[in-house]
């Protein structure tokens, strides 16, 4: 039987512990502090950077908060930057003289741009049928992430398992979105990722990521329920 150290030598033993512990965390607080002395990125923030294969359509200015500021500033404008629409927030059947017609996208599945009045109801909304861009696109204004898949490149099965990570999950959404051409993709406002594997662990480490992430939200507070809930089959039927 091995024998019991002395209590003297476990207080001995609990102080170092607790000493190490201190130093390593004075040691690890000049990487989560930018490199000018700023405060640590927000941790969702910094979770997003980290994901692999992420689109984003911000250029230079990284997120949504930067480019609003450097627009406001008056350091560019939205017509100089690469993708204009992550500061293309009209409601098109608001404007006088509305013709009635949707909004076109220069990306489809769209990750922003002028949008419908309505939003599409995203609290962890899963809808078996397509549903409208530009009502999808203003649920993506208010923090949402959209999950689009292409009916043709996935089976009922993996279906059925993405349905379950937008299930119970506030601020997300998912429906199919026929001839998209890759298996998966999510959208949140500027942002993208795209997978031909239905299982990809990205997908829900996005959804974790940028579910209502404050650098990419530009329209804090808003809500996700309330919105429209039809399809594109029930517009047509």
């Amino acid at each position: 039987m091995q024998a019991t150290p002395p209590p003297r030598f476990l207080r001995r033993t609990a102080a170092a512990a607790v000493l190490i512990a201190a130093l390593a965390g004075c040691s690890a607080e000049p990487e989560r502090s930018g490199g000018d002395g700023s405060a640590a990125a927000d941790p969702t923030t910094a979770a997003a950077g980290e994901l692999d294969g992420v689109e984003h359509f911000y250029g230079e200015y990284g997120d949504y908060v930067t480019v609003k500021t450097a627009v406001q500033n008056g350091e560019t404008t939205i017509d100089e930057l690469e993708h204009p629409f992550v500061m293309q927030q009209d409601h098109v059947d608001a404007a006088a003289g509305w013709d009635g017609e949707n909004p076109v996208y220069e990306m489809t599945p769209p990750a922003g741009g002028h949008h419908l009045s309505a939003w599409q109801t995203c609290t962890g909304s899963v809808y078996p049928a397509p549903i409208v861009d530009g009502n999808a696109v203003h649920s993506m204004e208010h923090g949402a992430v959209w999950l689009t898949y292409d009916p043709e490149l996935v089976d009922q099965a993996q279906i059925d398992a993405l349905g379950l990570l937008i299930q119970g999950r506030d601020y997300s959404l998912m429906s199919p979105y026929p001839g998209q051409g890759v298996a998966v993709s999510l959208q949140s406002w500027g942002n993208r990722y795209q997978t031909d594997d239905p299982a990809d662990a990205t997908i829900e480490a996005y959804l974790d990521a940028y579910v209502l992430n404050e650098r990419f939200n530009p329209e804090a507070m808003a809500t996700c329920s309330g919105g429209v809930s039809t399809t594109v089959d029930d517009l047509q039927g």
